[in-house]
């Protein structure tokens, strides 16, 4: 007889898909990052290591105005590659309240 597989562990186990997903893509953004001058901060529960079956990347892109395009397009299609849904926004767009709010809980990559 074939195992009948729970929501509670279909959930557990995306989790934990979704945190090992973030922590392979955490070098290749800091790669990205440091070649081409710029910086990705992640924040939210992937930062602290908290997501669960349905959280999605939270970065903000701090990179020179003429390399933001490339370094946004590069870390959406990083995250879509691992399965995971990005939310990316500039950093230069962001409120210093919204900054201040988030600063505990970032990692900055690059």
């Amino acid at each position: 007889m074939q195992r009948i597989v729970t929501l509670t562990e279909r959930k557990t186990t995306e989790a934990a898909r979704r945190r090992d997903a973030v922590a392979a893509l955490i070098p290749v953004l800091t790669d990205y990052a440091r070649t081409h001058g710029g910086r990705y901060l992640l924040f939210g529960s992937a930062a602290r290591d908290t997501m669960t079956y349905h959280s999605d990347v939270d970065l903000l892109m701090d990179f020179p105005e003429d390399a933001l395009t490339d370094a946004w397009t590069f870390a959406e299609q990083a995250c879509w590659d691992r399965k995971l849904e990005p939310d990316l926004l500039p950093y230069g767009g962001c409120k210093p309240q919204f900054l201040d709010h988030i600063a505990a809980d970032t990692k900055v990559l690059g």
